[in-house]
C-alpha cells in the first residue's frame, strides 16, 4: 500500500524619553505565552486514558500517542487489537519521505502486506455534531473552522452550510500535520487494514479527507526523527514493540497531563504565542504545540 501522493546607534542621548516609550510598548504587548501558562490551574489540563494511549518504542526512545476512538472508532479498535496482538513488534517503517510521513505495518516490509483481518471501511470525516471533543479556536485559507480534538488538529465544514447539505451535517476532518497518526490504504478508499503512517511534516493539501487520522502523538516525537528515511531506507527502523497504556502496571505509566484545547486559557495561550489573531485566524495550524506536561513539569 502506498499513499498518493513549516543597534543602538545613538547611545547616551536623552535618558527619560526612551523608558517612557518602553513603557508603553510593555502596556500593548500583552501577555507572554509564559505568563499565560503561569495562570493554568489543576481544571486546565487533563490526564491521557490508558485505554486510548498507545505506547510505541522506536531505538531512539519512547513514542506516546493518544487515540481518537470519538473519532476514528473503527480505526481505533484495529489498531488497539493488532497492538495487544504483538502484530507490529519487530516491523520496519519501510516508506520514509523527510518533510512527509514515515510508513509501516506492514509484515512484508515492503507495502505489499497487511493483517489476516478484514479491510476497514473508511472514516476520513465524521459529522462534527458526533465528536464532542472538537474545539473551534479559529480559520485559514483552507479550512473555514479550524481547532482541535482534545489536542489532535482538526478542520470542519461551517455550521451554517449543514442547512444546504443533503444530510443535514457539517463534516469534521483530522489535519494532517506533524505528529498526528494516520491509516495508509491503497487505491480503494476502504481498503485500510494494519499499515499506517505517522506524519514528519505538513501534508493537509495531499491528504486531509483521503485517508483516516486516528491520532497524534503526545510525547517523544523527538524519537520519531531518528527513523532512517528512504523509499525504502537502507536500513529500516524498527518498531521495538508496541503497547496500549492500560495493559501496562499504572506504576510503569508515563505521568503525561495535557492543557485542555477548549478552554479559554488555551485561546489566550495562543494569542500570547502568535498563533491565532483578535479577528480568528490562525497562522499556521501544523506550528501549535499543545502544552504537554510530563512528571509535573511542562515540556512545550
Amino acid at each position: 500500500m502506498r499513499l498518493k501522493s513549516m543597534a543602538w546607534v545613538i547611545a547616551g542621548l536623552a535618558v527619560a524619553a526612551p523608558s517612557a516609550f518602553a513603557d508603553d510598548d510593555d502596556e500593548d504587548r500583552g501577555p507572554t505565552p509564559a505568563e499565560v501558562m503561569e495562570r493554568a490551574g489543576p481544571d486546565d489540563w487533563r490526564p491521557l486514558d490508558p485505554e486510548n494511549t498507545l505506547y510505541m518504542d522506536l531505538p531512539a526512545g519512547l513514542v506516546v500517542i493518544e487515540l481518537r476512538p470519538d473519532f476514528a472508532p473503527g480505526h481505533v479498535q484495529r489498531i488497539k487489537e493488532l497492538t495487544r496482538e504483538g502484530f507490529y513488534n519487530g516491523l520496519t517503517f519501510h516508506r520514509v519521505i523527510e518533510g512527509f510521513m514515515a510508513q509501516g505495518g506492514d509484515p512484508n516490509g515492503d507495502g505489499t502486506g497487511g493483517s489476516d483481518k478484514p479491510d476497514l471501511k473508511a472514516e476520513f470525516t465524521r459529522h462534527a455534531s458526533e465528536v464532542e471533543g472538537f474545539n473551534q479556536v479559529g480559520r485559514d485559507r483552507i479550512a473555514p473552522r479550524l481547532g482541535f480534538i482534545d489536542g489532535m488538529p482538526a478542520a470542519a465544514q461551517p455550521e451554517g452550510l449543514k442547512t444546504f447539505l443533503t444530510n443535514g451535517a457539517a463534516d469534521l476532518w483530522g489535519v494532517h500535520c506533524p505528529g498526528v497518526m494516520s491509516m495508509a490504504r491503497a487505491t480503494n478508499p476502504d481498503s485500510a487494514n494494519s499499515q499506517f503512517f505517522l506524519m514528519i511534516g505538513d501534508a493537509r493539501l495531499n491528504l486531509d479527507r483521503r485517508y483516516t487520522a486516528w491520532g497524534w502523538i503526545v510525547d517523544g516525537f523527538e524519537a520519531t526523527r531518528r527513523i532512517v528515511r528512504g523509499e525504502p531506507p537502507s536500513r529500516p527502523t524498527p518498531i521495538i514493540r508496541m503497547r496500549v497504556a492500560s495493559d501496562i502496571p499504572a506504576s510503569e505509566r508515563e505521568d503525561i497531563q495535557i492543557m485542555n484545547t477548549d478552554s479559554q486559557l488555551f485561546t489566550d495561550y495562543l494569542k500570547a504565542a502568535g498563533e491565532l489573531s483578535e479577528d480568528g485566524y490562525v497562522k499556521d495550524i501544523c506550528e501549535i504545540k499543545v502544552p504537554v506536561k510530563v512528571d509535573g513539569e511542562i515540556e512545550r
